[in-house]
C-alpha cells in the first residue's frame, strides 16, 4: 500500500467527474473514457509521487490522464502500422505467387 494520506486519496478521487469529462473529450467514447479514468486513478493512488507538493495534485492527476491517453494512442497507432505492414506483405506474397503460377501456366501452354 502506498503512503498516501486519506486526505490525499479523497482529493484524487474528487477529481473523477472532471477527469471523466476530459477523457470523453479525448477519446470520444464513454466506455474507453471510463477505462482511461480508472487506470489513471489507480496509477495516481499507487504512486508515491502523489504525496509530493511540488506540483498540485489536480495538475499532476490531469497530467497522468494525458500521459495514459497518449500512451494508448501510440500503442494503437503502432498496432495499425504493424497490421498494415503485415497486410501489405501478405498481399505482395499472394500477388507474387499468382504471377508465378500464371507464368508457369503460360509456359505449359506454349510447349
Amino acid at each position: 500500500m502506498s503512503g498516501l494520506s486519506q486526505e490525499r486519496r479523497q482529493e484524487i478521487m474528487a477529481l473523477e467527474p472532471r477527469l471523466l469529462e476530459s477523457a470523453i473529450r479525448m477519446t470520444r467514447d464513454a466506455n474507453e473514457a471510463k477505462a482511461l479514468v480508472s487506470e489513471t486513478l489507480a496509477a495516481a493512488r499507487a504512486s508515491p509521487l502523489a504525496a509530493s507538493d511540488e506540483v498540485g495534485v489536480e495538475v499532476w492527476v490531469f497530467r497522468l490522464l494525458r500521459q495514459h491517453f497518449h500512451s494508448l494512442e501510440r500503442d494503437r497507432h503502432h498496432r495499425r502500422a504493424v497490421s498494415a505492414f503485415v497486410t501489405d506483405q501478405t498481399y505482395a506474397r499472394k500477388r507474387s505467387q499468382l504471377a508465378l503460377a500464371a507464368s508457369a501456366e503460360t509456359r505449359a501452354t506454349d510447349v
